[in-house]
């Protein structure tokens, strides 16, 4: 009896386990996969605005530079997985040129010039210099937002 249960159990789990995955699958096909990316960039966003605000002076919430630098450093690791190769012709709008996909390497560089203006700016935070956190922030705006932007984004 004891062995029909704990058979049953893993029966339950894998049915469990597929039943989530072919929903995963559907969601992705459904344009899931590009309202992803659109959150992951507008959390990017956010905190590009927050840093800018700081280095302006336009805040008094200095104490956060070095949180919202990891955070960016963060979400440009993450940023690596959310333009998946059939991504472009899942569904929903994007902004998103074909370029991407059509040549990765390309875009791998850049995206990865992402991560390492990232890190840089996350040490530039740590060490509480304004100047050095304004210079990152100006890096990581032109050397990796723009330089993504202007080759891989649909144009406004």
């Amino acid at each position: 009896m004891q062995k029909f249960k704990a058979m049953t159990r893993g029966i339950l789990a894998a049915a469990a386990v597929a039943t989530m995955a072919a929903a995963g699958t559907a969601q992705a096909s459904d344009g899931g996969e590009i309202k992803y990316r659109k959150a992951v960039m507008k959390a990017v966003g956010g905190h590009m605005n927050a840093l800018v605000g700081i280095v302006k002076g336009e805040t008094a919430n200095k104490a956060d530079m070095a949180a919202l630098a990891k955070g960016m450093l963060s979400l440009a690791k993450i940023s690596q997985n959310v333009f998946p190769k059939g991504s472009d012709a899942m569904g929903g709008e994007t902004d998103a040129l074909a370029k991407i996909w059509d040549d990765p390497a390309d875009f791998k560089k850049v995206s990865m010039a992402f991560v390492d203006h990232a890190q840089n700016l996350v040490t530039a935070a740590e060490s509480g210099d304004p100047k050095a956190l304004g210079a990152a922030v100006g890096a990581l705006g032109k050397n990796a937002c723009k330089a993504c932007h202007d080759s891989y984004k649909k144009k406004d």
